[in-house]
């Protein structure tokens, strides 16, 4: 009868193992560039970027981008322009005139005559940004 050690060895298989393979193998496992963990970690943060946070960031640039292009080149604001208050900039300063040849004050005549002027020439300046903005979308918007 054979003793228990040898029913133990008995079941091992016949055949020799080549251990090199194995030492090989365990070796390569050091070589990997990113862990799996990690490649794992990184793949679901590129997974959000594509599936999700794009689609979030791309309709909210589209809508901010149609909202800009319709204000500023489809004029759905209707804004003041220098060409609109070009003739009111001529009656004040025909106002300041006549009022002069007068010789009285121009502010008897017209107690709000300097800040009519300065909202004229502050309507100037604001339009001349408007017109900057407008250039710097349609650059930037050729170059996405």
């Amino acid at each position: 009868m054979k003793s228990r050690l040898e029913k133990v060895y008995g079941k091992l298989p016949k055949k020799k193992v080549d251990l090199k393979n194995h030492k090989i193998a365990l070796g390569l496992l050091d070589n990997f560039n990113y862990d799996f963990e990690y490649l794992a970690e990184e793949s679901g943060r590129l997974s959000y970027a594509v599936d999700e946070w794009w689609d979030e960031k791309y309709d909210q640039w589209f809508d901010i981008g149609r909202e800009i292009y319709d204000v500023y080149f489809n004029n759905t604001e209707s804004f003041v322009t220098e060409a609109d208050i070009v003739d009111d900039m001529e009656i004040l300063n025909e106002i300041k005139t006549r009022a002069e040849e007068l010789g009285i004050d121009v502010y008897e005549v017209y107690p709000n005559w300097e800040e009519h002027m300065r909202e004229i020439e502050y309507v100037k300046e604001l339009e001349e940004k408007f017109n900057s903005n407008k250039e710097q979308f349609r650059n930037e918007s050729k170059s996405i």
